[in-house]
Formats: structure tokens, sequence, C-alpha cells
């Protein structure tokens, strides 16, 4: 679903069929499904509603710096013609023996001219910079997880006293019936970000991921945005005795990559950029406030230069095995469906700064146990 704030939203569910179960139990869970959507939303628009509150008081000060706001609209044309300028510069034939270090260079110069003759220093431009970087960190340091529990090398697990599962634990395997996507996209301050998603979702392999991508071509403001993806199988669960839900998922990994390319439109400029992905439980049943989560890799890049940024922390085919706990008990003898899969935050905050981050995994699921604690 878009609007026209920017926002792009959706999520579909398929709650694993049993005929064995009553209909209050499908019931149940629907509800659960849907007011965790609801919730979710909710924490979306207050972080939404204090990026905007921030990025509006950063715009002022910047505009006060130039004599009127004719001014400071001019120097914004003046950027938006210098990114257009500098394109066909690199364009065939000429382009194919620029040399864009030098181009860059003089589009720096231009632009640090431009504002001598409107009698702003670039100083004045950090120091709001600085400003608008520490607020919008602690915006992105708002958890939208509660992150519950760990994730381990399987040696490393292996080696856990507390590793062993208990034979009487709820184990299960793919094939899964059921399964979860969802995806939230929003520019949280100005609109110069897009937000795309391709998801890999086979609950009949077991096999959970996306590929996000958020994007912003004309950096020519304040702008601020961040992107969440989940996949999921599902399956149902009913525990023996009352208690917390504590679920060891064993994961092997088929990709894991943090890319990251940046281009400084002007010399005073700021971004930063967070991809983090984790694996994920959510066991809908309204004790439970919402989904557990344990960090399986986390990226953070900031810069105010042009940049191409590759990592892979976990290599591909290696195993990890995650550990995670429900915020909330579930009843003896109350069937439940249980999610498992993965979840990736992209955000990303810029000024003048153009950005392309994609983060890229892709998790086949081994092995669940569950236990109640």
């Amino acid at each position: 679903m878009h609007n026209g704030a920017g926002i792009e939203k959706s999520t579909h569910h398929r709650i694993p069929l049993d005929p064995e179960l009553p209909s209050s139990a499908f019931e149940t869970a629907q509800e659960v499904a849907t007011d965790q959507t609801r919730q979710e939303e909710a924490v979306f628009e207050r972080r939404r509603e204090s990026a905007l509150k921030h990025v509006d008081t950063i715009r002022r000060q910047a505009r006060e710096l130039f004599s009127g706001d004719a001014d400071y609209l001019r120097f914004r044309e003046f950027l938006r013609t210098e990114r257009l300028r500098v394109r066909d510069l690199m364009l065939p034939p000429e382009g194919l023996t620029a040399d864009s270090a030098a181009i860059r260079r003089d589009r720096h110069q231009r632009a640090a001219a431009f504002l001598r003759e409107c009698g702003v220093s670039s100083d004045q431009f950090t120091r709001i910079l600085n400003e608008y970087r520490d607020g919008m960190a602690n915006i992105l340091e708002s958890p939208l997880d509660v992150n519950s529990g760990t994730v381990y090398s399987v040696n490393r697990f292996q080696e856990m006293e507390e590793s062993k599962i208990e034979p009487r634990a709820f184990t299960i395997r793919p094939p899964f019936d059921g399964w979860q996507r969802g995806w939230h996209f929003a520019n949280l301050a100005g609109n110069g970000f897009t937000g795309d998603r391709f998801v890999t979702l086979v609950p009949e392999s077991g096999i959970v991921g996306h590929q996000v991508q958020v994007m912003n071509l004309d950096a020519s403001d304040f702008d601020f945005a961040e992107a969440v993806a989940d996949a999921q199988v599902a399956f149902w669960f009913t525990p023996g005795v009352t208690g917390t839900v504590r679920m060891t998922i064993e994961v092997q990994c088929q990709l894991a990559t943090h890319s990251l390319r940046t281009v400084d439109e002007w010399g005073t400029s700021e971004s930063s950029t967070t991809q983090t992905n984790f694996l994920m439980m959510h066991v809908l049943h309204p004790n439970v406030a919402g989904p557990s989560f344990a960090a399986t890799s986390d990226f953070v890049w900031r810069t105010d230069e042009t940049q191409e940024v590759f990592r892979q922390f976990i290599p591909t085919g290696a195993t990890v095995v995650g550990r995670l706990s429900s915020n909330g008990t579930v009843p003896a003898n109350q069937p439940v469906v249980i999610r498992a899969g993965t979840r990736t935050i992209a955000s990303s905050f810029t000024n003048d700064v153009e950005i392309h981050s994609t983060p890229d995994f892709r998790w086949v699921i081994n092995l669940i146990a569950i236990q109640i604690v």
C-alpha cells in the first residue's frame, strides 16, 4: 500500500491448516497477527514524527544562514543543476576518458564559491550538519525490535552447557505449511528516497530471505528513510505447561552481504547508513507483546565522500544457531501459531550524498526446537 507521505506497507501471511484444531484457535491467531501489524505501524509513525520535527528545525537553521529564502532556494537549485551537469559530463563519448576525481573536485569548488557569494561559510554549514547527524542518530537508535536472543556459531553453541535440547522438546524441520512476509518503507523526512525488496520465501524448503534496496539519487536536501522486511515460516504448537516459549533455530547461510555506494554531491555533506539482519520468532498469542529478535549481522557506515563498500561477515554455507525467548507466557494446552524467520532493517539519513544501500540475506532453516521454560 502506498500513500502521499512516501510510505509503503504490506503484510501477507498464511496460517497453517490443521483440521484437528478448533476454529477459535485460527481466529485468535488472525486477530493477534492483525493487532501486531497495527502496533508496529504505530512505532513507525512515532519515529517519522520525531524525524520530521528534527529536520524542520535543521532546515530552518540552514535557511537562516542565507539572506533570505530566495537565496537558499537558489542554492538548492544550483546543487540540482550541478548534479545534472556532472551526470552529462560522464556520458559517452567524452565520459569514457573523463577524470571523475577532477570533475568532483571542480563540483565542490563551484559549490563553495556559490556559498561565499551568498555570504555563507562552509564551517557554518558543517556545524548544522553535525547537529543533524547527532539528532538523527538518536532517532535511529530507537529500537524497532525487542532483541531478546543471541546467535552463535554452531561450534560455540555446542560448547555451551545449556546448548543441549531436551529430548522432550518439540522439534520441526521443513517442509512448513504456513508463512508470513512483511514490508514497510517510509521517507521519515524529505522525499528523496525510494525503497524496494525482493523476497525469497520457500516454506517447503525452509528458505527465508530478502534483498532490500534503499536509494536516493537526488539527495539535494535533508532526507531520512527506513525499510523493514520480514520473511517467516509458520507452524502450530501446543504447550504442555504454562510458560515462556524458548526457540532454538539452526540455519545455514546462503547469502549475507552488506553493500553500499555513496556519491558526494558537494563538499559540505553528511550521510549515515545502517543495515542489520536478525533471526526472529513471533508467537501469535495475546500474552506475547510482539516478535523477538537475535541479530546476525550489523553494518554501520558514516561518510561524506564518494565510496563503494562491500562487507560479508558470515561466510556462505556457515551454520549458526539462534536462541530466542518470547516476551510473554502462553497457557498450557492452548494451540498457538509460531513464526520463525528473518528480518532486515535498512535505514539512511543524508544531506547531499547520493545513497545506494543494499543488504542481501538468505537462510535455510534446518531445524527448530521449542521448549517451555
